[in-house]
């Protein structure tokens, strides 16, 4: 595994100034050669997997432009929900059908389709498969690293994440509030803007605006039943226990996430009860508990509906929309997460190892991943943008988002990955999803959850 290195080692304006400036464009045609073979023709019909209303806006924009490009080409976008893609795609490639060409990944994915995921590492050296216009220096690295797996590259990213804070500035800055959280807790309301706030803190000020003091609910969290749901938030509270116990848990690293430390899992360590308290505490002062999503979190703070939001970074691209949000000129992202240091992920295009068009599904992933093409992942997806150059574009031609770029970059700086490569990761998340409403309830302990978690995992894996 290579040494993570992120856009994170330094600041966004320092990134700006040194950016590699990229050519626009991509050739005008693609031949492609094998090590053995002769020129191939692209044509005939590839099938890409988008993630239902995440980047396929984008994929149908790049997919038009390639078929503009490459009239011989028929591309075909398919919709999939997140939560039932990997479902979809095992049952496809579990019986060797080739219906999917290109599909949409995350980090999480690769411990089970790994076998059936093309190994891009040879191609990304050929310039008759990635051109030098294609320029893989202006990649963020940390995100290509994602999915590099003992040197075999098996994605390519189309966007980058991270988890933030959100909140309603209001709120924080109201003096009646300020006195009474003085009152109830004994220290000053903490603002967002200039406190990192303990995870404690975040707790109490949840608890503190929860149907009180302006607002409806202390705080919007995903909790629903999911798949990655739950184990993204409670990643994100884990990240900053992990991150201030290296010293007696390990390095945090790519291959094992916030999870894994020398093959252990860390859900009934004291850290990963302790971040497990947290997240039952806070789902208890938050909206629509073990129902709010993925999809449905955002639209609920974008409704005002609470002060502070647990949340990845494409809300922050539209909460000012009028259109979507009728919290417009009173929310922001705080510089850093609760505790410090929070999540990163990234979402990428892979190839079917056994795609009956493998010269086209490449062409494909090149050019969706290119300088020209990977904007619209951004301007029509709201997404983190996963090359220098569109970090430039978007600072620059949206001024808008200049300072919550800024801020949300802060946050790249204090993160670590919180997804283990590891074939067994899903079943981390399901049997978290599974126990956690019976921790929520009350009806088992957090460390009795916990350690049936842990129980359940092991067993699995003798078995």
């Amino acid at each position: 595994m290579a040494q993570r290195r992120s856009i994170s080692r330094i600041s966004l304006a320092a990134l700006i100034l040194l950016l590699v400036v990229v050519a626009g464009g991509v050739e005008a045609y693609y031949s492609f050669l094998s090590p053995k073979q002769t020129a191939i023709v692209v044509s005939g019909t590839v099938n890409v997997v988008a993630f239902s209303g995440f980047n396929d806006a984008a994929l149908k924009k790049i997919a038009a432009d390639f078929m503009a490009k490459y009239p011989s080409v028929t591309v075909n976008i398919i919709g999939e929900p997140y939560g039932s893609s990997i479902a979809a795609y095992k049952t496809a490639f579990q019986a060797n059908q080739s219906s999917f060409d290109v599909i949409s990944v995350a980090p999480g994915f690769i411990g089970i389709l790994q076998p059936y995921m093309l190994d891009i590492s040879p191609y990304l050296s050929n310039s008759h498969y990635f051109p030098s216009s294609w320029n893989s220096t202006d990649m963020i690295q940390s995100a290509m690293d994602q999915y590099s797996l003992s040197g075999v590259q098996l994605g390519i990213p189309e966007s980058t994440g991270v988890m933030l804070l959100y909140y309603r500035p209001s709120f924080f800055s109201n003096a009646t509030n300020q006195m009474l959280f003085q009152q109830q807790y004994g220290y000053p309301l903490p603002s967002p803007a200039s406190t990192t706030l303990t995870i404690q803190q975040l707790i109490d000020a949840a608890n503190f605006f929860n149907g009180q003091h302006g607002s409806k609910y202390g705080i919007i969290v995903m909790s629903d039943g999911a798949p990655y749901d739950m184990i993204q938030t409670y990643g994100s509270l884990l990240a900053s226990l992990r991150a201030a116990n290296a010293a007696q848990y390990g390095p945090v690293t790519a291959q094992w996430g916030v999870f894994m430390s020398n093959g252990k899992l860390l859900i009934n360590s004291t850290i990963g009860q302790q971040a497990m308290s947290a997240y039952v505490q806070l789902v208890n002062a938050s909206e629509n508990p073990l129902s709010a999503s993925f999809e449905t979190a955002p639209g609920m703070f974008a409704r005002g509906d609470a002060a502070l939001m647990l949340d990845w970074a494409p809300p922050a691209f539209w909460m000012n929309n009028p259109n979507r949000s009728t919290v417009v000129g009173d929310w922001a992202v705080a510089p850093n997460y609760p505790g410090g240091t929070t999540i990163d992920s990234s979402t990428a295009l892979a190839v079917y190892k056994y795609s009956k068009n493998l010269p086209a599904a490449l062409a494909f992933l090149s050019f969706a991943t290119s300088p020209s093409e990977g904007k619209y992942y951004f301007t029509l997806d709201s997404l983190l943008p996963f090359r220098y150059s569109v970090f430039s574009y978007a600072s620059s031609s949206e001024q808008q988002y200049a300072g919550i770029l800024a801020d949300i970059s802060t946050n790249i700086v204090h993160s670590v990955p919180y997804v283990s490569y590891v074939s067994y990761f899903p079943k981390i998340s399901a049997y978290v999803t599974t126990q956690f409403p019976d921790m929520y309830s009350g009806k088992v302990s957090v460390a009795e959850g916990t350690n049936m978690i842990t129980s359940q995992l092991y067993t699995s894996i003798a078995t």
